[in-house]
């Protein structure tokens, strides 16, 4: 805690020194100032929590002096010296958020109880500030993971804007960063590694920086904002290539990926600075990677394999023969394509024509963001996509194991009542929309959609055989928002109304 004494008399300002001493106070400095604009300059610069002032002072008033601290928000315990002829002084400095005040001449007790007071006072604006800022950061957190998730709505994106200081028309570039290793004798936990960080691009960076906590543990997001960041863009890759590399010297190996810049704070911001960051399983951690748009061919598979030919190949051979061969383009492959998740999706949706049963759920941590960043290095990753791939070949189903197609119809009966699009379905179960309806059309003789309008249709006409409930809730029972387009749908399927249907 430091203190700053504030008075044109040396005398009063030795008397106070003098009584400090006796007392068991430990500021770790004393500031001591001979007139009020000195006083003022010490408080901007050293922000001390106790200041003790003289009412009147050449320069600048005691009263002057805790209403510049005030607008500045220079937190400070002010305690007013006074004589008795200036109480009214005394009074217009109270009400400006002064703790307390002293009386001419000063004793040791009433210094004393004055501290006690103010440093009483400090303690408890010092928590309550605390309490303020940890809640301040609870809410962007929570804000910053909707805007992930593509749940912000315009209010709580003004609210965003604002905690971070911006305005709706400034630039903003996204990193993701990931500490792989650290040397635990100079470090003590990966919070201190993003500390140091934090404290050493602040105060280098052209740009208002934040350091917030990311998806997964080892992760945090680097959040760049400024009214233009073109302008900046070279200077802030300069200083984040200089204190990363300073880190990585001194046994902290930090990796970081850098979204483009943009005018809006976006998911697609997040998706990219994290699609950057995986470029450390090609090419190793400790770097800085940037996402740059990828050129016409880079986000698809290599065409130097006629992937036709390979799928009628492998319906030729035996599950251990298809598995080494998946593997084999696994590793050939990774390093050719933009976007690994790509290559994984042809390969899930490859073995699902061959008529293996891949394990939706394993096959989803391999598009999880926290699978890959709970993993360090290439050889992870391949080792255990193609141990997934060796297994699902090895437990080929037997004649009578549920498909896809019996999933998804499963799928169907169990959410009928939630909006489902083509689309949807298709994601969930990782396989291209138009692939998905032939195959389920093929096998079902139906389309996946007509098949819902099936499930529902069935459902509304038992509810209307066994309830009274009416026919516009049914609607909303089955899956449908309008019961004008519920109506006109189950005329269609039954060739009657629901009124005439219950009837």
């Amino acid at each position: 805690m430091r203190l700053l004494i504030a008075d044109d008399e040396s005398l009063i300002r030795e008397a106070i020194m003098a009584r400090l001493k006796k007392g068991l106070y430990e500021f770790e400095e004393i500031y001591q100032a001979g007139d009020g604009l000195e006083a003022w300059a010490i408080a901007k610069n050293e922000r001390p929590e106790i200041i003790i002032t003289d009412v009147r002072m050449d320069g600048m008033s005691g009263l002057s002096l805790i209403q510049s601290c005030q607008t500045a928000g220079i937190n400070s315990s002010i305690i007013v010296i006074s004589g008795y002829a200036e109480f009214d002084y005394v009074q217009n400095a109270m009400y400006h958020g002064a703790c307390c005040y002293l009386l001419k001449p000063i004793t040791q007790e009433t210094l004393f109880d004055a501290l006690n007071r103010a440093i009483e006072k400090n303690t408890t604006l010092t928590k309550y500030t605390r309490v303020q800022e940890q809640n301040t950061l609870l809410l962007l957190n929570q804000l910053l993971q909707k805007a992930r998730d593509h749940s912000l709505n315009d209010a709580e994106y003004s609210q965003l804007l604002s905690l971070l200081g911006a305005d709706k028309d400034w630039e903003f570039i996204v990193g993701s960063a990931h500490v792989s290793r650290y040397d635990q004798s100079r470090y003590f936990s990966i919070e201190n590694v993003y500390s140091i960080l934090a404290d050493s691009l602040s105060p280098r960076l052209p740009s208002a920086f934040r350091l917030l906590p990311g998806p997964n543990t080892p992760d945090r997001i680097l959040l760049f904002s400024a009214p233009s960041l073109q302008s900046l863009q070279k200077q802030i890759y300069e200083t984040l290539d200089s204190q990363i590399m300073k880190l990585n010297v001194l046994g902290a190996i930090i990796t970081l990926g850098l979204s483009p810049i943009s005018r809006s704070l976006s998911p697609e911001l997040f998706d990219q600075s994290e699609q950057a960051l995986k470029h450390r399983f090609l090419t190793g951690n400790g770097k800085i990677y940037h996402m740059e748009a990828p050129s016409a061919d880079t986000g698809q598979l290599p065409n130097s394999l006629d992937w036709k030919n390979l799928e009628n190949e492998l319906r030729c051979k035996s599950p251990q023969d298809t598995a080494e061969k998946l593997c084999s383009l696994i590793d050939s492959f990774y390093p050719l394509v933009h976007n690994f998740e790509y290559l994984i999706q042809y390969i899930y949706e490859l073995l699902i024509r061959l008529n293996y049963t891949p394990s939706k759920k394993s096959w989803d941590h391999f598009t999880d963001n926290r699978f890959w960043s709970s993993h360090e290095n290439r050889e992870e990753i391949l080792s255990l996509i193609k141990e997934e791939i060796s297994l699902t070949c090895r437990t080929k189903p037997a004649e009578g194991s549920q498909s896809v197609t019996e999933q998804a119809k499963d799928f169907l009966k169990e959410h009928y009542r939630e909006p489902i699009s083509m689309e949807m379905l298709a994601e969930y179960f990782h396989l291209n929309p138009r692939y998905f309806s032939t195959v389920f059309k093929k096998k079902e003789g139906l389309s996946p959609i007509d098949y819902l309008t099936q499930v529902r249709m069935e459902a509304a006409k038992s509810t209307l055989r066994n309830t009274d409930i009416p026919a516009s809730e049914i609607a909303a029972l089955v899956g449908y928002e309008d019961p004008r387009y519920f109506y006109k749908v189950f005329k269609k399927y039954t060739g009657l109304t629901p009124t005439e249907y219950r009837s």
